[in-house]
């Protein structure tokens, strides 16, 4: 499955690449993921938790990151399991950063695969729809923090280890996402028929 998204940074493409570059500083920001152990050379092994109603997975695995800086672009890819749930999954996510009047543009295609007990919710429709919420999470959290401290202070191998792992350590919880977009598509049918009644 392919997923598109696109979105805008109030910051210039050379403060947010290099903000790109501070791995877990972007895994702080999307709910559920943390990385584990810097292994060198654009090699991490990495964790991304997830509640999806009764079922919560936490995938372990590697990951790998490319980067091009005179193109800037990056490729993301990875490949995790779960051992409870027998649950696999593995993508490739390639960005790239475009300057615009206001700031940045980010452009980002995601190739998912889903495997296992976790599958049967991995829905195109819901995952996107998970992907929209996802990434305007991302963006407000990942704002706030370029915001809160320029990305060229970088944090000390302590400080990088010991709170940010702790930060990360919420799991992105689908199935509140999944609530909060039956309610919206209710929200936005009363207001559909409401307004053709008047």
């Amino acid at each position: 499955m392919e997923v598109q998204k696109t979105f805008e940074l109030r910051q210039k493409p050379a403060v947010v690449w290099e903000a790109f570059n501070d791995v877990r500083l972007v895994a702080e920001c999307l709910p559920g993921a943390s990385i584990v152990e810097e292994r060198g050379g654009g090699q991490y092994k990495g964790r991304f938790a997830v509640k999806v109603g009764p079922l919560a997975a936490s995938f372990d695995g590697d990951v790998a990151i490319e980067r091009d800086p005179a193109k800037l672009t990056g490729i993301v890819s990875g490949k995790g399991a779960d051992a409870k749930s027998g649950s696999r999954a593995s993508g490739k996510l390639t960005y790239r950063l475009e300057p615009t009047e206001s700031g940045t543009r980010v452009d980002v295609v995601c190739e998912i695969n889903l495997a296992g007990a976790l599958a049967q919710f991995g829905k195109a429709a819901v995952i996107k729809e998970i992907a929209n919420r996802l990434t305007a999470e991302f963006v407000k959290s990942f704002e706030a923090r370029l915001g809160a401290a320029p990305a060229a202070e970088a944090p000390t191998a302590r400080e990088a280890e010991t709170p940010r792992a702790a930060a990360a350590a919420q799991p992105l919880d689908a199935g509140r996402l999944g609530w909060a977009m039956l309610r919206d598509w209710i929200l936005s049918w009363l207001r559909s028929l409401f307004g053709r009644r008047a």
